[in-house]
C-alpha cells in the first residue's frame, strides 16, 4: 500500500510540474499581434528572450535627444530658406520649431515632474519567434521583437529590431497627451 501510495505522490508529482504556467510576457504579445484578426487563431510564441531594459531616464534622454536634433536641423532649414527668400518655407519650418521647442521644454517639464522615478524600468526589450494558425492558414515562424511594460502593455512589436524603440516615448505619463494636443491645435 505504501508502495502504491509512493508511486501515486511521484505521478502527481511529475504531472503538476509539468503543467506549465502562462508566461504573461507571452501572453500580451499574443493578444497585440492578435488585436485585429477576426478569424479564429492558435498563435504560440517561442524562444521568449529579453534582451535589455530601459529605464524612463534613458527613454527622457532619447526623447529629448530627437528633437534636439530636430530643432537644429529645422533652424538650419529655416535660415536657408530664408536667405533664398522663400518665405512661406520659412514660416512652415518657424512653425515647425515652435512645435518642437515647445515638446522640448515639455518634455524637460515632465522629467523633472517624475523625479526619482525617472529611474524605475520604463520597459524591456524581447525577441521571440511565433507561429501557428490564422483560420485556415498555416502562418509562417517569423522572427520578431517586442517593447513591453512591466505592467505587460505591449509598446510596439516589429519584425526589424531597428524599428523596436520608435514608439516607446509613449510610456512617459504626459507625452501622448503633449501631442495629441497638436494634433487638436491643428484641427483649429
Amino acid at each position: 500500500m505504501k508502495r502504491l501510495t509512493l508511486i501515486l505522490c511521484t505521478v502527481l508529482a511529475v504531472c503538476a510540474c509539468a503543467q506549465k504556467e502562462p508566461d504573461p510576457v507571452a501572453e500580451a504579445i499574443i493578444a497585440e499581434l492578435t488585436k485585429d484578426l477576426d478569424q479564429p487563431f492558435d498563435i504560440s510564441v517561442r524562444n521568449l528572450q529579453m534582451l535589455d531594459s530601459t529605464t524612463f531616464a534613458t527613454e527622457f534622454q532619447r526623447r529629448i535627444s530627437i528633437y534636439d536634433t530636430r530643432l537644429q536641423q529645422n533652424t538650419e532649414r529655416m535660415e536657408k530658406y530664408i536667405r533664398q527668400g522663400m518665405k512661406k518655407n520659412a514660416t512652415l519650418m518657424y512653425d515647425e520649431l515652435k512645435k518642437d521647442t515647445r515638446i522640448y521644454n515639455e518634455l524637460i517639464g515632465l522629467k523633472e515632474m517624475m523625479g526619482g522615478d525617472t529611474l524605475k524600468i520604463a520597459y524591456y526589450d524581447y525577441s521571440f519567434a511565433y507561429g501557428g494558425k490564422v483560420g485556415s492558414s498555416k502562418l509562417p515562424d517569423k522572427q520578431a521583437y517586442a517593447t513591453v511594460t512591466p505592467e505587460g502593455k505591449v509598446l510596439t512589436c516589429v519584425s526589424d529590431q531597428r524599428d523596436l524603440h520608435k514608439a516607446t516615448g509613449l510610456v512617459i505619463p504626459g507625452y501622448k497627451e503633449l501631442l495629441d494636443s497638436f494634433k487638436e491645435e491643428a484641427k483649429e
